[in-house]
């Protein structure tokens, strides 16, 4: 069974595919709709990379 993300400031459903726990509407509160957004692009990205793993490091 795997556990639902919450977010870290209101506890509320995050995405289970993102890289942070923050929600929507507390990341655009907390950083603003634009670096919001890239944040979580490039999180994200890094993510898929596997650049994200304890103790890995991934390929350039």
């Amino acid at each position: 069974m795997v556990a639902k993300k919450c977010c870290v400031y209101c506890k509320g459903e995050v995405p289970s595919n993102r890289a942070m726990d923050v929600c929507d509407r507390c990341g655009r509160g907390v950083w603003g709709e634009k670096m919001f957004k890239t944040i979580i692009e490039n999180t994200d990205t890094e993510m898929s990379k596997g650049n994200l793993e304890l103790g890995r490091v991934g390929e350039a």
